[in-house]
């Protein structure tokens, strides 16, 4: 049997991956009535339009930083690349002081998403446990129908969906705040950006702010119950827009139940191809297996 430690590196993994995951919201925004005076309105119609630009891409690289509490998974990086066009696919790299902390973690983690499943490559201490697979696969629904709550997929892939990872939707979430401001403009990868700030609270989400365009009702309540099960009051956001209209850079922290957390990417590439594998099945380690081993070992302990 493999030891419980090794199986709870891949329960562990796969938690951690669902607190880096809580990078964004299920929202999006749209045209609101009224912005204040003249700058605001002109930095609203400035996010508007990177919103409708950034709609007819369906691709792009990325470097991320998370800043979360332990409780939550820690402070990670993540760089890869990721496609949106039907359903999201990403294959990317985690690594920072949230693996380091684990001594049978690998320095960098390999996960690709792709048709709701998660992949997580935990390396050769973990395969040696379990006959040369080292991949964890969770599979979100079928987790959500063997346990019998409903909820559960949309808590362990908090951000990780097209909503959260897609920017353009990124963008339209800072529509929803009853005020944008340019904060000026700024260099980025030497290029001249435009730096835009917002905040978008329980109660925005609530009210719409004119965004109803945009938003579904089963969206708008995705972004409530996602802020409430994180303990979350408001959204602090800001983007970076560059000249062609589409987002340099997007930063985001908020205060949760658990602690305060900041989360910023930077895109590169646009519409570069974008090609997602998913693991061998032979090569795959399921999610529930991993429970079970670990349930069993605790038993016999």
């Amino acid at each position: 049997m493999p030891s419980t430690g090794k199986v709870a590196l891949g329960v562990a993994a796969a938690a951690l991956l669902a607190g880096t995951a809580a990078c964004g919201s299920s929202g999006s925004g749209g045209p609101a009535d009224g912005r204040g005076d003249d700058s605001g309105e002109a930095a609203f119609d400035a996010v508007a339009a990177a919103a409708e630009t950034t709609r007819e891409v369906t691709s792009a690289r990325f470097t991320a930083e998370m800043r979360s509490p332990e409780a939550m998974g820690g402070d990670v990086a993540m760089t890869g690349a990721m496609t949106w066009e039907s359903e999201l696919a990403m294959d990317l790299t985690v690594s920072g002081p949230a693996l380091a902390a684990e001594p049978a973690a690998p320095e960098e983690m390999p996960v690709v998403w792709a048709d709701d499943v998660m992949y997580i490559e935990l390396g050769e201490e973990f395969a040696a446990e379990f006959d040369g697979r080292s991949w964890m696969a969770m599979d979100l629904m079928a987790l959500a129908e063997e346990t019998g709550d409903e909820t559960i997929a949309d808590t362990m892939s908090f951000g990780l969906d097209s909503a959260n990872q897609d920017p353009a939707q990124q963008l339209a979430l800072l529509l929803e705040s009853p005020e944008i401001e340019l904060v000026g403009e700024e260099t980025l990868d030497g290029a001249e950006v435009n730096h835009y700030r917002g905040t978008i609270s329980t109660e925005d989400a609530l009210e719409s702010n004119g965004g109803a365009d945009f938003l579904t009702e089963e969206e708008r309540g995705q972004l409530v119950d996602a802020m409430g099960e994180q303990g979350i009051d408001s959204y602090h956001l800001d983007v970076w827009v560059g000249e062609d209209d589409l987002p340099v850079q997007i930063h985001q922290s908020y205060d949760t139940g658990a602690g305060p957390v900041e989360y910023e990417v930077r895109y590169s590439d646009f519409g570069t191809d974008v090609t997602v594998e998913t693991p061998a099945a032979d090569a795959t380690v399921d999610f529930m297996e991993l429970l079970d081993e670990l349930q069993a070992g605790m038993d016999l302990g």
